[in-house]
């Protein structure tokens, strides 16, 4: 089945990562969760520094155990990537449509993640970066994440269509809608209290 790319990658200024371990992490976005034995029969690749690439891409925390594989009575551990790595895959040139697919098969509790992935569909490529670094610095996407970057296409030059369909997608999520209307609360206050500040100076 061919696979569509999307139209448009952000410049590379997150990991630099190894060629093979690239090739893998691309792999496993596309194919879902994988043993290192399946990986080496679909990439084509000798086992044992495909194995070597699996530890080092489980020791940065780009890839977790998700399921285990029941083969002639022993147990192989299935990998897959993890929040952070989902978005490295697609900067890294996954297919879109693919690894949103897969993203939500893997982590179907995680609706900030869910959340996400809606809008980087439809907002500036510049999303994925600040989520990347947010995933890094925390371990996780949170509701005030989602909010800000939300606020921050409504600051660029997103079009009012886009900026309307994404506050839209905003309510399938309660939890950072309620975010999102305390961030621009909070917003508020600071403006009247700069401009307060200004009157009186």
């Amino acid at each position: 089945m061919s696979k569509a790319k999307s139209d448009y990658h952000m410049p590379r200024k997150t990991e630099s990562l190894p060629l093979l371990q690239k090739k893998i992490i691309i792999h496993l976005a596309e194919n879902g969760p994988q043993t290192v034995n399946e990986t080496v029969n679909k990439i084509e690749h000798h086992y044992k520094p495909t194995w070597i690439a699996f530890q080092s891409l489980e020791r940065k925390g780009l890839i977790k155990k998700v399921n285990v594989k029941l083969y002639r009575g022993r147990e192989y551990p299935q990998f897959w990537l993890s929040e952070d790595c989902i978005i490295l895959a697609f900067i890294e040139g996954a297919s879109k449509n693919a690894l949103f697919k897969k993203a939500k098969e893997v982590y179907p509790a995680n609706k900030n993640l869910h959340a996400f992935l809606d809008f980087a569909s439809i907002f500036n490529p510049e999303v994925w970066e600040i989520a990347y670094y947010a995933i890094r610095r925390k371990g996780t996407l949170e509701p005030i994440d989602l909010a800000t970057i939300i606020f921050t296409q409504m600051d660029s030059d997103v079009s009012i269509e886009k900026i309307k369909e994404g506050l839209i997608h905003l309510k399938k999520y309660p939890e950072m809608l309620e975010s999102f209307k305390k961030y621009m609360e909070s917003l508020v206050k600071v403006k009247e209290y700069v401009l307060e500040v200004l009157e009186h100076e």
